[in-house]
């Protein structure tokens, strides 16, 4: 083993980690935390209720064992609220990612694939929607199209779709040059059928691991939509939403209403990074 190149070294280790427990350890933590909050999410209202009744007499309780994380300046429980939160905004990040990355990866394939004028434009229109920050591309559209979580799912969706472009081409020029798609060529088969049927499967690997690091991103932005005022509105539960409802209440003392759906977005967007990381290392 020590006569062996230090990077293969670094590879044969990478790969033996990846296949043990321990090397999985942050995927299976991620995955976990996501599945367990999501079920929560679709059990709480049943048995716990939306969080959507208001009560002036339970207005502004501290967390307790009749209000585990408080109660908001309506009367409000902020966990039941919070858990109905984590349905809306988990749904809206993983539809923002899929999305991403299927039409990202369509695009971005077909772009290597056929090349020539198509491919200059695709990227010139990629390259300006890059120009700016993601979150500002987002709350410019999804305050063009109107104030709505669909509308704000959309905004983020195309303000991350150039990444997924840009990372699907990239994969794809490399795929063009093999042997298989050269063959492929020859045989006659057309360009548009080489890039779905050859080329987008074999570059499929980095953008899927970049989906997961973009769904924990899409949280992030989700919530700074709707804490802004141009995303999920209320009296809808979102995380976003309740922050910005609670930041005036913790001039009051009243802290919780405010921490625990910051906590939750902190604890899913670290979920998601953690997936991604591990997805990065495993189709590396």
């Amino acid at each position: 083993m020590s006569a062996l190149p230090l990077a293969m070294r670094r590879g044969l280790a990478d790969r033996g980690s990846s296949r043990s427990p321990r090397g999985n350890l942050g995927l299976i933590v991620g995955i976990t935390i996501l599945v367990l909050l999501f079920v929560a999410s679709i059990v709480s209202p049943l048995l716990l209720g939306s969080g959507r009744v208001a009560d002036a007499s339970a207005a502004g309780m501290s967390p307790s064992w009749d209000h585990l994380f408080g109660t908001d300046r309506y009367g409000r429980d902020v966990l039941e609220r919070t858990l109905s939160a984590a349905r809306i905004d988990l749904s809206l990040a993983l539809a923002v990612s899929v999305c991403g990355l299927l039409a990202g990866s369509l695009l971005g394939s077909i772009s290597a694939a056929i090349g020539g004028w198509f491919d200059v434009l695709l990227m010139r229109i990629t390259d300006m929607l890059m120009a700016f920050p993601a979150f500002v591309l987002a709350l410019i559209i999804t305050a063009s199209l109107g104030n709505s979580a669909t509308n704000a799912a959309v905004g983020v969706t195309i303000a991350y779709l150039p990444q997924f472009i840009r990372l699907t081409r990239a994969q794809a020029l490399e795929v063009r040059g093999s042997d298989f798609v050269a063959a492929a060529r020859v045989s006659g088969t057309g360009r548009l059928t080489i890039a779905l049927q050859h080329i987008l499967p074999n570059s499929f690997r980095a953008p899927l691991a970049q989906a997961s690091l973009i769904a924990g991103w899409a949280v992030l932005d989700i919530a700074g939509l709707s804490f802004l005022g141009v995303g999920v509105q209320p009296p809808t539960p979102e995380w976003g939403a309740m922050i910005a409802e609670g930041a005036g209440d913790v001039l009051l003392g009243q802290w919780w209403t405010a921490f625990f759906p910051g906590f939750m977005i902190l604890v899913v967007a670290a979920s998601f990074q953690l997936i991604g990381d591990r997805l990065e290392r495993m189709l590396r």
